[in-house]
């Protein structure tokens, strides 16, 4: 895997944390204020990661593809599902 992807994928991942950690410290705020303004701030930085992780999978996953079908077209591997093994 490329070094650019697991960056998006450590940052995810902390922003997946950073949420989680809103959104606990969130239950005693809102008791204090009588708001769920960090509770929704929460959510929604678990939400944002979680769709940034996604998609940074995606690209990965892409990637790779593209990486595999340019090898098979360079050595002549192309599958083709009429042809017998021998």
């Amino acid at each position: 895997m490329q070094y650019k992807y697991i960056k998006i994928f450590k940052a995810s991942i902390y922003g997946v944390g950073l949420g989680i950690v809103i959104f606990i410290a969130s239950f005693f705020v809102s008791a204090a204020n009588d708001g769920y303004f960090y509770t929704a701030t929460g959510i929604g930085v678990v939400i944002a990661s979680l769709i940034t992780l996604i998609f940074g999978m995606s690209l990965s996953l892409m990637d790779e593809v593209t990486e595999a079908e340019n090898k098979n077209k360079e050595t002549k591997l192309a599958l083709d599902p009429n042809r017998t093994l021998h």
